[in-house]
């Protein structure tokens, strides 16, 4: 797979961190009934992991109407036929969860508001940094998703303020475990 592969809006690209999250995780777990992706931009990372898995239902949760058009091309090209599909544009306060999932994984936004560089471009600032939800939030839509005995994965830049954002956030409600590869965080949760 390559970034040619997957249809992406003008105002963005996704980048190494998705394909290094997959094979993180294509490393760790054998197979999975359910998957979800939050905050699934243009579907890279939770369509990757259905084109391995197979599974039978693979959520997508993507708070920007602006990812709509190559999101649901990229479904169209590369959703296995035997995974249902559920599909909503909500931010993670919004989103309420139809069922449990067995992996959720998030390639989160990773600014924190006042910090980092600003786009120009609002939609892609937007997709950069956390301004609608909060870290809080992203914990509470992951627990309220995640079957008893699922797990979860989150890949994050490899920075103290973002780490300590999600640290306070993810303790005391997840078994966290971080794997640093370069410039990036893995979080495992369970």
């Amino acid at each position: 797979m390559s970034d040619q592969d997957y249809l992406q809006p003008d105002f963005y690209r996704f980048n190494e961190d998705s394909l290094i999250l997959v094979r993180t995780i294509l490393g760790k777990i054998d197979s999975v009934d359910s998957i979800l992706d939050l905050g699934a931009g243009c579907g890279v990372l939770g369509l990757e992991l259905a084109l391995h898995y197979k599974p039978r239902f693979l959520g997508l949760v993507e708070l920007q109407k602006d990812f709509q058009e190559s999101l649901e091309s990229n479904i169209e090209r590369f959703l296995p036929s035997e995974t249902r599909l559920t599909l909503e544009y909500k931010s993670f306060s919004q989103w309420a969860p139809h069922r449990k999932f067995d992996l959720i994984v998030c390639n989160p936004p990773y600014y924190l508001p006042q910090h980092g560089q600003k786009s120009d471009d609002q939609r892609r600032h937007k997709a950069r940094c956390f301004e609608e939800d909060d870290w809080a939030t992203l914990a509470s839509a992951i627990k309220k998703s995640l079957s008893s005995d699922g797990i979860g994965f989150i890949v994050l830049k490899n920075d103290p303020q973002i780490l300590k954002a999600a640290r306070s956030a993810l303790s005391g409600i997840f078994n966290c475990q971080e794997d640093i590869q370069g410039g990036l965080v893995i979080l495992e949760l369970s």
